[in-house]
């Protein structure tokens, strides 16, 4: 079950990933964050104070949230997870795609907080398919001809590399949160702070007074799409948690991208290269390896 949920989630992040960098060419990304954590916010809580009750969720709130040490620390987290974000948003509009997507989806910070921090067993699997699936990600992304000057490669990996430290990191630690208050409950808040820290970035960045501008109706149901994808697949991930070890999650999620790359192939009509159909098969690959040990 818990892989159903990982694919489920990998699925509506990949198709989010490919959105959001249509979505930037339009809409600041602020301003973007911001509506987007409004819609999640208000799904999240309709279902936490109306429906948790209910046979079908009960098991997916631990205990009612109050402020407690927890929550803080729960807050802190979901600020720390938002900056992979931000820093993936800013990557996307100023470094090549074909850098910083596989950069920061890379899984290392993952891997170390979960073994030296969570304490999670090592099996020599997870380190084959972790090679396979990192290879896979560089074969579908990384194009030189992408890449014309020095600099903005190296912006690419510096953007790439902040955000897979920020998610990484504290993806790995979600089991805390996940386990006080329950996947439903922990996805109400860190959307909550997400939205809130969206609003930040707006009035940090100067575009309070721009955004009526962005709520035309197209604007709006990009934010509905966003908002959609962010719930079923944030929710998905979570719920995750409570059956698969965390390194084995994070490794499943890099499938993510292999979604990405079909629905440029099949919807968008994007050949694709000997080098990238090899990179496919090399994280589909992982996958078996990575299902042998959970």
């Amino acid at each position: 079950m818990g892989i159903i949920y990982v694919l489920i989630g990998a699925l509506c992040f990949a198709i989010s990933n490919a959105y959001w960098k249509k979505v930037t060419t339009t809409i600041p990304y602020q301003i973007g964050m911001f509506y987007r954590g409004i819609f999640a916010t208000i799904i999240f809580s309709i279902l936490y104070f109306g429906f948790r009750q209910a046979d079908f969720f009960k098991y997916w709130v631990v205990r009612d949230i109050v402020l407690d040490k927890e929550f803080i620390l729960s807050i802190a987290l979901s600020v720390f997870n938002i900056f992979g974000l931000v820093f993936f948003l800013q990557g996307i509009q100023k470094a090549p795609v074909s850098v910083v997507v596989p950069v920061s989806s890379l899984k290392v910070f993952t891997i170390i907080t979960a073994v030296f921090i969570m304490g999670e067993v090592w099996y020599n699997n997870y380190l084959i398919a972790f090679i396979l699936s990192t290879v896979g990600l560089f074969l579908l992304y990384f194009k030189r001809a992408e890449v014309q000057e020095a600099n903005t490669f190296k912006k690419g990996i510096l953007y790439g590399v902040a955000s897979s430290f920020f998610w990484g990191s504290s993806f790995a630690l979600y089991k805390f949160p996940i386990a006080w208050w329950g996947p439903l409950g922990f996805s109400l808040i860190i959307e909550s702070v997400a939205m809130l820290f969206g609003l930040v970035l707006v009035i940090k960045d100067g575009l309070l007074n721009r955004l009526t501008t962005y709520l035309k109706l197209i604007h709006i149901r990009a934010y509905l799409i966003l908002g959609a994808l962010l719930v079923i697949g944030g929710l998905a991930i979570n719920m995750s948690y409570g059956y698969l070890p965390v390194v084995v999650i994070n490794i499943l999620i890099i499938g993510s991208q292999i979604i990405s790359v079909l629905i440029g192939y099949f919807i968008y009509k994007e050949r694709l290269s000997i080098q990238q159909w090899i990179g496919l098969a090399l994280i589909i690959a992982s996958f078996f390896v990575v299902a042998v040990v959970a």
